[in-house]
């Protein structure tokens, strides 16, 4: 599939503390703060946005943005930092009302897998797949890639067992279970089977990739994305493919995430052994030979990718520590550790560790290492901007941001989701957008039609 249809789905950590770092109020309590002003709007506190992706509270209290559905990888950023603008802007808002109040209790909204207590929460990618493809076939040539993906777009860490604290590239891969599964939770899977296309069952499939990390780091997060969708081009091809199966996925995993040379050996499901290096080698040679060579955005992937893998090969991670999630927090750690003569499993280092994840403009340490130029900023400010506002326009994320941002600006009550639009009024048709690349539509032009004439002109629109 050339032109693929991905999106993102991120659960925020949440915490509310009064000045000495106590806890002030319960997840529960101070999520219902932090959505106080979108219930308000929409009645609910599961909405779709003007921008066509939708925020929602998810079980725990976890806030939550799924990213409207994108076919370019850096629009896919975009819309992932929007979305933290979005949140960012209503934890001001919630800790603005509770000093008014007089209440000494700030919210914290995290983006990363793991709090403090242990916890693992979600950054799930969604990718969509041709219905007519052999789906039970791409575990065996997608796990491989993914088990040990890590050591390229990997958050970072420090994780305690029995050799002490230590570095490692995810933590995340310490909470997956299994390799393939239907679960979400309980056994948790680095690919998850679940079969919700959000479009036309009889055409596509969403393949649903559970394993990755939150990533404050831009280049890391389209790295995801644009390395994945190229892997998976390859798989689709039909060609011949190196047959890298692991012996052991869950093992794998674990061992790749405390290897940070790769070049450990990992057992192979034919008998023999390879490296996280190696695998991810073969796999960047194979995309290369899929790739358009006129392509500037995919041979930039490509160069990317081979500057991670050389970080790790040779150890010199002058590139990786201002520009991968990992290598800046390998950096930033050891040189915190030195200066305060502490070592990784020192507890301000694991509060170092939630503050890099803080999604605070002001407050958050990758915002504060982005404003020194330890950390990169790709996308312009304006751009952010706009996807917070304005859904892509390649997608049927175009048609269904048209119609929520229009039902706003007129009054109108409406119900959308990922496939369906409609009013809610008696008789009123539901609209349905099954092809995920639709962007005209006869049926929405008249339901737009329906809304100006229904509504009645309202302040404009407020992006959550």
């Amino acid at each position: 599939m050339k032109r693929r249809v991905g999106g993102l789905e991120t659960e925020f950590g949440l915490v509310c503390v009064r000045a000495d770092g106590t806890r002030a109020l319960e997840p529960e309590a101070a999520a219902r703060e932090l959505f106080r002003p979108v219930v308000a709007k929409g009645r609910s506190s599961n909405v779709f946005l003007t921008n066509a992706a939708r925020l929602y509270l998810d079980v725990g209290s976890h806030p939550e943005i799924a990213t409207a559905e994108c076919d370019d990888w850096w629009e896919l950023v975009a819309q992932d930092r929007a979305g933290e603008r979005i949140l960012a802007d209503l934890a001001q808002q919630a800790n603005q009302r509770l000093a008014d109040d007089g209440q000494d209790a700030r919210i914290h909204l995290l983006k990363n897998n793991v709090d403090s207590e242990g916890n693992s929460f979600g950054s799930h990618e969604n990718y969509l797949v041709d219905r007519r493809g052999e789906f039970t076939r791409l575990p065996r040539f997608l796990l491989p890639f993914l088990v040990t993906r890590q050591i390229v777009t990997g958050a970072g860490g420090v994780v305690r067992d029995e050799d002490g604290a230590r570095f490692v590239f995810s933590r995340r891969s310490d909470h997956m279970w299994e390799a393939v599964s239907s679960a979400t939770t309980r056994t948790r899977p680095i690919i998850n089977t679940r079969d919700e296309p959000h479009g036309d069952p009889s055409r596509f499939r969403r393949l649903h990739v559970i394993v990755g990390d939150s990533t404050m780091s831009e280049v890391s997060t389209h790295l995801r994305f644009a390395t994945t969708d190229l892997v998976l081009r390859a798989i689709e091809s039909g060609r011949t493919l190196p047959d890298l199966a692991l012996g052991d996925d869950i093992a794998a995993i674990r061992s790749v995430a405390r290897d940070l040379n790769g070049h450990e050996p990992i057992p192979t499901a034919a008998g023999g052994t390879t490296t996280a290096l190696e695998v991810q080698q073969r796999w960047l040679d194979v995309a290369a030979e899929h790739a358009e060579p006129g392509d500037p955005q995919e041979q930039q992937t490509l160069q990317t990718w081979q500057k991670a893998l050389d970080a790790v090969r040779t150890g010199d991670r002058s590139w990786a520590a201002t520009n991968l999630d990992w290598a800046i927090k390998e950096r930033l750690f050891g040189q915190v550790a030195k200066r305060r003569g502490v070592d990784l499993g020192d507890p301000a280092i694991e509060r170092l560790d939630l503050a890099y994840h803080d999604i605070d403009p002001e407050r958050g340490v990758f915002a504060a290492l982005a404003r020194r130029g330890l950390a990169p900023r790709v996308l312009a400010d304006d751009v952010i901007e706009r996807a917070r506002t304005v859904a892509p326009t390649s997608t049927r994320a175009h048609l269904r941001g048209q119609v929520v941002t229009a039902a706003q600006q007129y009054g109108v009550d409406h119900v959308v989701d990922w496939t369906t639009l409609r009013l809610t009024r008696p008789g009123a048709m539901p609209v349905q957008l099954l092809d995920p690349f639709t962007t005209e539509s006869v049926e929405v032009d008249a339901l737009l039609a329906e809304i100006r004439a229904a509504g009645t002109t309202v302040d404009p629109p407020l992006p959550a």
